[in-house]
């Protein structure tokens, strides 16, 4: 998962609001969102090839969604962890959100860099092995996240907090579906580009919203709904040609 806007309001009726991409190579072999066999009541795709997934909720209210970080100047571990699991062990868990992160704090050297966000229906924590900073709790309040910290302010990232924002502010019977919605591949300018060093050329290539080459891009869309009632998550898919392959919507 590359690209998340989310509103957090634990005190209203819709108490998380989400929108988000997960950019990955075509190649890679993956499940479309469904309730996995192997953890009932878990909601979430799935990576095929280390059984992880980037984003899942539970029909109890519990929600994970990870994004890697990208810094190529931080030496990698040899051997590391599959961060997916990460996602699929906080739904599957009974700790609390930041109580759970805080225990990853401990292991931080055995992944990957990686930034992950878990919820329950009180509280919503953040934390990443690459900021050197604790788990935290979030406020209230609009939050985005891609391949850097938390709100870090990358072109596609800003973009997607104010399309978002918008959304929120649109009459609902306007409002199009949350799945999709960060569709935008404008590329950002050079000036207002990250060096995380993979070049310029691809950080070019990575600077949209929705990636859309013949091998590596935005592979789904997710939209969430958490509410005090009921839970709604959908799941778009996509080509390589940015072409809908597939719808999947669940009411929890």
């Amino acid at each position: 998962m590359c690209l998340i806007t989310f509103q957090w309001q634990p005190d209203a009726e819709q108490r998380l609001i989400l929108t988000a991409n997960r950019d990955e190579f075509f190649k890679r072999p993956t499940r479309p969102l469904q309730q996995w066999q192997t953890h009932l009541g878990v909601f979430a795709g799935q990576d095929v090839s280390k059984g992880g997934s980037w984003l899942g909720i539970h029909h109890n209210g519990r929600f994970a969604a990870l994004t890697n970080h990208r810094d190529l100047t931080i030496k990698a571990p040899e051997n590391p962890s599959s961060r997916g699991h990460l996602v699929v062990d906080f739904l599957t868990s009974q700790q609390a959100p930041l109580a759970y992160l805080k225990e990853l704090e401990t292991k931080a050297q055995e992944f990957d860099g990686y930034n992950l966000i878990v919820a329950d229906t009180q509280h919503l924590a953040y934390y990443s092995n690459r900021s050197g900073e604790p788990p935290r709790i979030l406020k209230p309040g609009l939050y985005g996240l891609s391949n850097a910290l938390l709100d870090s302010p990358w072109p596609k990232l800003k973009s997607a907090k104010h399309t978002l924002a918008t959304w929120l502010q649109t009459p609902k019977h306007q409002q199009p579906t949350l799945a999709g919605l960060l569709s935008s591949t404008d590329i950002a300018k050079d000036n207002e580009l990250p060096e995380t060093g993979i070049g310029l050329i691809m950080e070019r290539m990575l600077s949209c919203e929705k990636i859309i080459t013949p091998h590596y891009g935005t592979r789904c869309s997710t939209g969430l709904i958490m509410g005090t009632a009921e839970i709604k998550i959908e799941e778009i898919t996509w080509q390589e040609d940015g072409q809908e392959a597939s719808h999947n919507k669940f009411i929890l």
